[in-house]
């Protein structure tokens, strides 16, 4: 199922019946990355508890998404999940297989100063570019966030400067 946007994140699955639910849609129900995208950071601890490395997945045996509980907690601004995952050793850098977006992207397209702050300082690298050339400060623009675009701007000298395969650098889409 698409989630919202197109991109396969699961944002509109309920947790329904077995027999309303995909094989698909009942792992994603299972999984940190539900929990991360719930703000459920008790939950996600335990999970993590007893498997570590589901911090580097979207859930499923092959991560087809490319999608990790860091990038579902960090679009819906849960600080405290961002926390535990950077705490449990998760890549802040891991980008979707469909464009190609971090954590960081996610963040700042919302909004979410406090995990874009997080983030930077755990290392999340601010000049990673998505398939569309873009970096967080292009998403932190189209999403009209002036103040998150000044945050990235501080950590990365010029990032706002920095064009996309259009030729359009953050500044020209704030």
């Amino acid at each position: 199922r698409m989630g919202r946007g197109g991109h396969g994140s699961h944002d509109d699955v309920d947790a329904g019946t077995p027999y309303d639910q995909s094989l698909e849609e009942m792992d994603f129900t299972r999984s940190a990355c539900n929990l991360a995208s719930k703000g459920r950071v008790l939950d996600l601890r335990d999970i993590i508890a007893r498997r570590p490395s589901c911090v580097h997945s979207d859930g499923t045996a092959e991560n087809a998404s490319g999608y990790t509980p860091l990038h579902y907690a960090a679009r819906a601004g849960h600080v405290e999940c961002v926390r535990l995952l950077i705490a449990s050793a998760c890549n802040v850098n891991a980008t979707t297989r469909a464009g190609g977006s971090t954590a960081l992207h996610r963040a700042a397209f919302k909004g979410h100063i406090e995990v874009v702050s997080l983030l930077l300082d755990a290392g999340a690298d601010a000049s990673i570019r998505n398939t569309d050339g873009q970096t967080a400060a292009h998403d932190a623009a189209r999403g009209g966030h002036g103040d998150v675009l000044a945050v990235l701007e501080r950590a990365h000298a010029g990032i706002s400067t920095l064009e996309d395969n259009r030729g359009r650098t953050a500044k020209d889409m704030l």
